[in-house]
């Protein structure tokens, strides 16, 4: 079911937070601690002030596998999380999307850092006076995947596939799964993109001027209407994420 969003635009994104110049968008970083851990060198970057900004948009698949309800996950992403809570700890606003890899995560960072639940995407914000949608895109995606996605992020249903598989015993199951997710390809190419995508994010584009996200990995941008659409680069393909600066997104490296 689409949400309706005619009472956000009736409002004039008047109550919706802003994109200040220069924050800094990252996205499908997919860090896993069997081997994919560039992100934290990102991050130590941010503290160190290598990469300046007051501003941090994570955009969810941050982590390969961070479910905030199990001790494991947590505990597996421990690095990752410190460091994340200490950029916080530094006056950098942080809003943090949940992906379909990284969820249920209230309480796990510090209380500075702004989750946005899947159930709150597309979230509207403001980008030098525009209307923005942003998310982390696994929106309006085929009905197999939509309820694979649900089920997931339920918690009476991560509870009764943690108890059917035997989950408790050594976390066996997250652990294969975190084996397989490092083999997991993660550069490819979309065919027609752009005209699938248009397709299923018509009616944002239509009340808004921008609508931003990640998930896809395609790292490009196109017209849809009379608004503008970008998808984000994934971190994990290119070790690449975006600032914007002077109302120009620009993307960056490490």
């Amino acid at each position: 079911m689409r949400r309706d969003f005619r009472a956000v635009f009736e409002r004039g994104f008047d109550d919706a937070p802003r994109v200040r110049e220069g924050a800094i968008m990252l996205a499908d970083a997919h860090y896993n601690p069997l081997g994919r851990t560039e992100v934290l060198e990102f991050f130590r970057a941010v503290i160190s002030g290598a990469f300046k900004t007051d501003q941090l948009f994570l955009m969810g698949d941050i982590a390969d596998l961070l479910i905030g309800t199990f001790a494991y996950c947590r505990d597996q992403n421990r690095e990752l999380i410190t460091l994340i809570d200490q950029i916080a700890q530094m006056n950098i606003e942080i809003w943090y999307f949940e992906g379909n890899h990284d969820f249920a995560l209230n309480g796990v960072f510090d209380p500075r850092v702004h989750i946005v639940p899947k159930r709150d995407q597309p979230a509207a914000f403001t980008v030098n006076g525009k209307r923005a949608f942003l998310l982390h895109g696994d929106f309006r995606v085929e009905l197999r995947y939509a309820i694979y996605a649900e089920i997931i992020r339920n918690k009476f249903g991560l509870m009764i596939t943690h108890i059917l598989s035997f989950n408790f015993i050594n976390y066996w199951l997250f652990r294969a799964m975190q084996k397989r997710l490092m083999g997991k390809k993660l550069s490819y190419m979309i065919a027609d993109f752009a005209k699938k995508r248009a397709l299923k994010i018509a009616d944002l584009c239509e009340n808004a001027d921008l609508v931003i996200e990640g998930h896809f990995h395609q790292n490009c941008g196109f017209a849809v209407a009379n608004s503008s659409y970008y998808n984000l680069p994934s971190f994990a393909c290119g070790k690449s994420f975006i600032q914007l600066e002077s109302a120009q997104i620009k993307e960056a490296f490490i």
